[in-house]
């Protein structure tokens, strides 16, 4: 079965072990492939997503070294991921998270807590309604 065809790719990418190895538990769709990746610091980020090709980016915003705020331009500097759907994913507050990303060209902020697993689906539901 050609899994790249038959669904879309949410790609999670953060360097919480824990949070990583819950993603594929906590986030079931259909029609979209949960992979996750496990960053050391947020440059190896970049070349997983990449790879990967997603279909939409969830990303820490706090990752070492480079953090998803400073990350988003280069990925979306890439030609095939111009157009990638991103949200930063955080437990900070959005007070300590807004004056980062205010200017960048993201889709939204996701705060780790209860909600977040049916916030993640409702997303995924929108994109696959309006790829539909």
């Amino acid at each position: 079965m050609d899994t790249e065809r038959d669904h879309k790719v949410a790609f999670f990418v953060d360097d919480d072990r824990d949070f990583i190895e819950m993603v594929p538990h906590m986030v079931k769709h259909p029609h979209f492939e949960i992979r996750s990746y496990c960053a050391a610091n947020g440059y190896q980020a970049i070349d997983e997503v990449i790879k990967a090709k997603p279909d939409v980016l969830f990303i820490d915003f706090g990752l070492p070294r480079a953090n998803g705020a400073q990350l988003l331009p280069v990925l979306k500097s890439v030609q095939n991921l111009s157009g990638l759907r991103v949200y930063m994913v955080t437990g900070y507050t959005m007070d300590q998270v807004l004056p980062f990303v205010q200017s960048l060209n993201l889709d939204g902020i996701l705060f780790k807590g209860g909600n977040l697993s049916s916030e993640i689906l409702n997303i995924l539901n929108a994109i696959d309604n309006s790829s539909s």
